[in-house]
């Protein structure tokens, strides 16, 4: 169980000189740099290797080969760099807007349905000849139009 922090206290015994100079000498120096990934570490030689691959070496004989060169990588984190680099992903979580943005420039005139995704006539909208409201899926125009 975690003792509760009295901040009063910590407030008199802090010395707040020394803390302003410690601050002060951390803004002086450069940053710590984040650690480099395999990927970062790969880039320098991201063509070669995407090269290679195309030509037939399997992620298996290029990892073989980066191993004997003091390289220590996965198969399988080798397949993803090749497969990020050959996708064009960068790495990051898509927004989204982005992903939005990519769902409506599929149904564009001339590109096929989405998957999953009704025609466009089978769903219509009103009363329906049972008298209930609402979407009718696979109901034509005429029969949700009420009768007199």
């Amino acid at each position: 169980m975690n003792t509760r922090v009295d901040y009063g206290q910590l407030a008199a015994k802090l010395d707040y000189e020394a803390l302003n100079k410690k601050l002060e000498q951390l803004s002086q120096r450069e940053t710590p740099k984040k650690r480099k990934r395999v990927i970062d570490v790969l880039e320098p030689v991201r063509e070669l290797l995407l090269a290679l691959h195309y030509k037939g070496w399997s992620s298996g004989h290029l990892v073989e080969e980066l191993k004997a060169a003091g390289i220590p990588v996965s198969p399988a984190r080798m397949r993803e760099c090749l497969g990020r680099w050959t996708a064009g992903v960068t790495g990051r979580a898509t927004s989204r807007a982005k992903r939005r943005k990519s769902r409506t420039s599929a149904r564009q005139p001339g590109n096929p349905p989405l998957a999953g995704t009704a025609p466009q006539g089978s769903r219509t909208s009103g009363v329906a000849s049972d008298g209930q409201v609402g979407f009718k899926f696979g109901a034509t125009a005429s029969a949700s139009t009420p009768k007199p």
